[in-house]
């Protein structure tokens, strides 16, 4: 079985990524290490960039999938729209704002955790789990893979974002 991790369009400047705006370290922290039981129950994910993007922040909205560099997973309306039914199980998602405007951009908290990794730290070749679309490691949650079914959907409704086998 393969698996991937996700990345913008090949046309999207690769230095562009969104930041958290302000002390927002909890949030953060739920989104790549699971401390739900400190997280808020309505969170303002606040964004921020680069002003140097921001003649071309507009062709970056019209992709999928959004560079962060908290590591947070970061995706447009249209994915939110194609996909929240079809994640339900497997991901909550959050609406985001940039610079304390609404956005049409959501943070995912992926649920579904597995023992992704080998001895060294490489995703493991023989993963065996049953059917899924995204899925974290259990140990280093900030770690994730898609599946061949969550690439064949993405292509389906011809979604703006690029895959990287792992």
């Amino acid at each position: 079985m393969n698996f991937y991790t996700i990345y913008p369009s090949e046309y999207i400047d690769r230095d562009f990524s969104f930041d958290l705006k302000g002390k927002q370290g909890i949030i953060v922290d739920y989104f790549k290490f699971d401390l739900s039981d400190k997280f808020l129950k309505n969170p303002r994910i606040n964004l921020d960039y680069e002003n140097i993007f921001s003649d071309r922040l507009n062709e970056i909205l019209e992709t999928d999938f959004y560079y962060a560099s908290s590591g947070i997973l970061l995706f447009s309306k249209r994915f939110f729209n194609e996909m929240k039914e079809i994640l339900d199980d497997e991901c909550d998602f959050y609406k985001c704002y940039v610079r304390n405007e609404d956005a049409d951009i959501y943070a995912i908290y992926i649920k579904r955790k597995n023992n992704l990794l080998d001895e060294d730290d490489f995703i493991k070749k023989d993963l065996a789990i049953d059917e899924f679309f995204i899925a974290r490691d259990t140990d280093k949650p900030y770690i994730y893979v898609v599946s061949q079914k969550f690439v064949d959907t993405i292509n389906k409704f011809k979604l703006k974002m690029n895959f990287l086998e792992c």
